[in-house]
């Protein structure tokens, strides 16, 4: 073959992207192959390359089958690698085919390093397969020994997911296996200054008063300046800013509240796990208990709070008193018929003229829904409203309506839960916060077996194991809220509310009368979920709020 006929291209591979994204290997490996095709007077075609992909993994290599396609189509018939571990690592027998293909093809593999391999020369062929035999055994083998070393450290309580978690450094530990035998793992440990800037952000989203959304606490780091894990440690990372997702998936991680965690990965469409983070998985014990892995920053409590308010579950609790100057539009119950919320336009020197009105935007309109604006007066919408309420519960000893007798009973609730005192609280909001987790952990096993996993007698039993674990979790929690709720044993003041018989509930001198804004709104709250006010038919003549107003009273979830 003339020089002018020698078509070569050259093959870099490196099997795992470096954090730092150096490419030291890559280039020596192209610098080399090029320097090889110029000693030989080929013709550069160019380099082909798959960075961050194992090739004994078995993932796709989209540069290597473009490289194969180019070979056949006759438009490279020289192959240049640095090694031969770098045009192959499968298994010999998965190899041979290919490389046959490509030496029956007039293909020439040269290795920088290891020679040439042609068409032929059976020996030469021999020769390659041992070669990737040799280069597919060292990586198993060096597979089986990082796998065997990582399970030795893990079941010694080390670390082995690679990089630290935000808030956390490494720290080395030596510790004694089974055998006695010293083993060195490594240990989370707090790392003071990041786990500062997560209770922070932690008492931010949590704030009872004014609560931030992810994007203001984002807004927040970066005008403080406050640095990513990148600009401490990174190169490439240096410049980074804090954006929402980084600071959910920091907020969602359970280490945080010193939970043993897995980190669950997205799979691609074709089936590979990929790099980019679908949660995380809680350690549990035999028990179906949270593992304590390492120390906490926040407490497991704030933690379950915290994946409440994240996931937009907020606890129906009574809420607390608020400075706005009306009964209903601060309690976020009362809405227009067209969907939207309902806003005060009060006027102090004149409740007549003082309304709940649509907040709607102006040219925003929707088939079916109100045209102009939508109000109601505020007075006699709040004089409704309450009327309607202690007409419920002057029912509440004589009641044989279902309906009624569940309001009262959910009322109830949230009477208990409102008055119990904070030890009370924080325990039962732990427990909760637990047994949600455990429940949504247990509905996690059932897809994971749905889709596939758990296959096999090992399989099956591992689901059988933590299946039992998880419920009788559940069971044992379900308990423990029961007791608390029946220590507590709330009792609504009917007496007080509604006074002596005969007497207006919310007439002069009444409760109603003296009670202060707050405690009216947070009565209205243990009763009512939604006051849905309709456009009044027509105009010029006042339509009675009676005919215009809906009330849904609350009504106890499933899960209480």
């Amino acid at each position: 073959m003339s020089p002018l006929q020698v078509r070569a291209a050259g093959y870099v591979r490196q099997s795992k992207a470096r954090e730092n994204k150096s490419e030291a290997s890559p280039a020596t490996q192209r610098d080399a192959n090029r320097a090889r095709a110029e000693q030989m007077k080929a013709t550069w075609v160019g380099s082909y390359e798959d960075l961050g992909i194992s090739a004994f993994s078995g993932a796709e290599r989209p540069g290597f089958e473009r490289l194969i396609a180019d070979c056949r189509a006759g438009r490279v018939n020289t192959i240049i690698v640095y090694y031969v571990s770098r045009f192959s690592r499968a298994d010999p027998l998965d190899a041979i085919p290919v490389v046959t293909d490509l030496l029956n093809r007039g293909v020439t593999i040269i290795s920088v390093t290891e020679g040439e391999f042609r068409k032929g020369n059976l020996m030469d062929l021999i020769h390659l397969i041992m070669r990737l035999d040799a280069a597919h055994s060292e990586s198993k083998n060096k597979s089986i020994a990082v796998k065997g070393a990582k399970d030795a450290a893990k079941a010694l309580g080390g670390y082995t997911s690679g990089k630290p978690p935000y808030g956390f450094a490494l720290s080395p530990e030596t510790r004694t296996n089974a055998d006695g035998r010293p083993i060195a793992v490594q240990i989370l440990t707090r790392r003071d200054d990041e786990a500062a800037v997560i209770r922070d952000m932690v008492a931010r989203v949590l704030d009872p008063v004014r609560p931030a959304p992810l994007l203001a606490v984002t807004r927040w780091l970066n005008e403080s300046d406050v640095p990513t894990r990148g600009a401490t440690v990174g190169k490439v990372d240096a410049g980074s800013q804090w954006s929402p997702r980084t600071l959910a998936r920091i907020l969602r991680d359970p280490r945080i509240a010193g939970f043993g965690a897995e980190v669950v990965y997205t799979v691609r469409p074709d089936g590979r796990k990929s790099t980019g983070i679908a949660g995380y998985r809680i350690i549990r014990d035999e028990e179906g208990k949270p593992v304590k892995a390492h120390p906490e920053i926040i407490d497991p409590a704030t933690w379950y709070e915290l994946q409440d308010r994240l996931a937009g579950r907020t606890p129906q609790t009574a809420p607390t008193a608020s400075p706005a100057p009306s009964l209903l539009s601060s309690l976020g119950i009362l809405h227009c018929g067209c969907g939207a919320r309902m806003k005060s336009h009060r006027r102090n020197d004149s409740l007549r003229w003082s309304a709940y009105r649509c907040t709607r935007p102006v040219g925003v309109r929707q088939p079916d829904q109100h045209a102009g604006d939508c109000t109601v007066q505020q007075d006699l919408l709040d004089d409704y409203v309450a009327r309607r309420i202690f007409a419920l519960i002057a029912t509440a000893d004589t009641a044989d309506d279902l309906d009624v007798l569940e309001t009262i009973a959910e009322a109830t609730r949230l009477f208990g839960l409102a008055s119990a005192d904070p030890a009370t609280a924080a325990q039962r909001g732990a427990i909760a916060g637990e047994l949600d987790d455990a429940e949504r952990s247990l509905d996690t096993l059932y897809d994971d077996r749905k889709k596939g996993g758990y296959s096999g007698t090992i399989g099956q039993r591992r689901f059988l194991e933590e299946e039992r674990a998880l419920g009788g979790r559940i069971e044992t929690l379900t308990a423990q809220l029961a007791a608390i709720d029946a220590t507590a044993s709330p009792t609504l003041p009917i007496g007080e509310w509604l006074g002596e018989p005969g007497e207006d509930p919310i007439g002069p001198g009444s409760w109603w009368d003296r009670a202060a804004l707050p405690e009216r709104r947070a009565m209205v709250a243990l009763f009512v979920r939604r006051i849905t006010v309709a456009k009044a038919p027509t105009l010029g003549r006042r339509t009675p709020v009676a005919s215009r107003v809906s009330i849904a009273w609350v009504r106890p979830t499933e899960e209480n």
